[in-house]
């Protein structure tokens, strides 16, 4: 009995699905790495104006028309535009106002697109007919046709009124996604073995379905991020999104490099430093969501 029982706790355990998607990301360096960077820019997003140097419009009067270059060791990292304003101080409001807004987004149309795509996918005939083809209705309109259409009708155009009609249509995406995998697991025996058992069909989808369709999920969750950053930016660049005077992001802060004069006369970090700033973190999205896909599907 005793060599029996030693013999059986030396056996090794079972290891759960998420223990084993996360001993295969961390094999991954590129998506390791890039997860700790995305991590202290979230960080540094949320803590938003309580780490900058100086308040968010705060002029230097010695400093206008005289931008300072990046100083790595000074008070202003990031140097200062033409304005006299800390560039440094500018990014981390714009990081904050971007990834909260994109946060928001993600969480909405990944709920939103989980309780469409499970809906449809469990339920089949008629209802994902029904569900699919309102998923075909709302990609069929141009999204930036409607963010063009509001703009009109509503000034300033904040990056919140961006990310609501966004939320419209992003759901699309995650709905698809969840839809096809649970399309694909519906008939499985494990579903069957529910169905005998007498589980209702919330619960069959609760506690069968949807956590077998989590890594789809965080995948097309993590899309939707970087999908918002991208959109947020590019439309703000071309003054469509959030102006300079409702508050600095990364996308005006780009534009403003370029508003007083050509590209070529402006100092070079203050479009050079912003525009890291989104490459960064578009990056981490990008790297962390093909690795989360990797470990998740491995």
């Amino acid at each position: 009995m005793g060599v029996g029982r030693e013999t059986e706790e030396r056996l090794p355990r079972p290891r759960g699905p998420w223990l084993r998607a996360a001993r295969r990301f961390a094999r991954r360096p590129l998506g390791v790495a890039a997860l700790l960077v995305f991590a202290v820019l979230v960080g540094a997003a949320l803590l938003g104006g309580r780490i900058t140097p100086y308040f968010v419009n705060q002029m230097n009067m010695q400093l206008i028309n005289r931008p300072r270059s990046p100083t790595f060791h000074g008070s202003h990292f990031f140097g200062t535009d033409v304005f006299g304003r800390d560039i440094f101080s500018q990014s981390l409001y714009a990081l904050h106002t971007t990834v909260r807004i994109a946060l928001l987004v993600a969480a909405v149309a990944g709920i939103f697109g989980v309780v469409v795509g499970a809906t449809a996918g469990y339920a089949g005939g008629w209802v994902d007919a029904v569900l699919m083809r309102l998923v075909d209705l709302v990609v069929t309109v141009p999204a930036l046709a409607v963010i063009l259409v509001l703009f009109v009708y509503i000034s300033p155009v904040t990056d919140e009124h961006i990310g609501y009609v966004l939320m419209a249509y992003m759901w699309t995406g995650v709905a698809r996604v969840v839809r096809a995998r649970c399309v694909s697991l519906r008939d499985r025996e494990f579903v069957e073995a529910a169905h005998a058992s007498g589980a209702s069909p919330l619960r069959i989808v609760l506690r069968h379905l949807l956590p077998n369709c989590s890594g789809a999920i965080i995948v097309a969750t993590t899309s939707v991020f970087g999908q918002f950053i991208v959109l947020s930016a590019t439309l703000d660049y071309f003054n469509v999104g959030t102006s300079q005077l409702s508050g600095p992001t990364l996308g005006n802060l780009l534009a403003d490099a370029t508003k007083y004069g050509p590209l070529s006369q402006a100092p070079w970090w203050t479009y050079v430093m912003p525009a890291l700033v989104l490459v960064v973190l578009l990056a981490c999205v990008n790297f962390v969501g093909d690795c989360l896909d990797d470990a998740l599907a491995g």
